[in-house]
């Protein structure tokens, strides 16, 4: 369902491909996905760094 046409006055069937407002909320959204895509990018490649930190400081038990 599109999120315009409860609220929208001058909605019809289809005018959302030609709607401005529409293409600035999915503009808006693209933008708001590429922020959450790089934050997650971000903070995982850090995680992993501590990870490999905690990895290498642990005592190993002696191999036989």
């Amino acid at each position: 369902m599109l999120p315009c046409r409860s609220g929208c006055p001058s909605y019809h069937e289809g005018c959302h491909k030609t709607c401005g407002a529409w293409r600035q909320f999915q503009a808006e959204q693209s933008a708001q996905r590429q922020a959450k895509k790089q934050y997650l990018q971000f903070y995982n490649t850090l995680s992993a760094q501590v990870v490999r930190q905690f990895r290498a400081i642990q005592c190993r038990r002696p191999a036989w």
